[in-house]
């Protein structure tokens, strides 16, 4: 009787594990992140992206176009 609920346990173990899209290391299903490689798993866990340099010299640009043109 005690094998059969050892055996429930294990099952219910590996329910809650999933293997990670990156690495393939078993990681929890309700992670954000795998802890084994540090890879975000889907790209809604994955935190906003930094606005890259070309956006803020491009709109610095502009606004000093704007400036001169004002001030000109």
């Amino acid at each position: 009787m005690y094998d059969d609920q050892e055996d429930d346990v294990d099952e219910d173990d590996d329910e809650l594990t999933a293997p990670c899209p990156h690495c393939g290391a078993e990681i929890y299903d309700d992670a954000e992140r795998c802890p084994h490689c540090g890879e975000y798993l889907s790209e809604e866990d994955r935190p906003a992206a930094r606005r890259q340099w070309w956006i803020i010299i491009g709109a610095s640009a502009c606004l000093y176009a704007v400036y001169r043109w004002t001030t000109g």
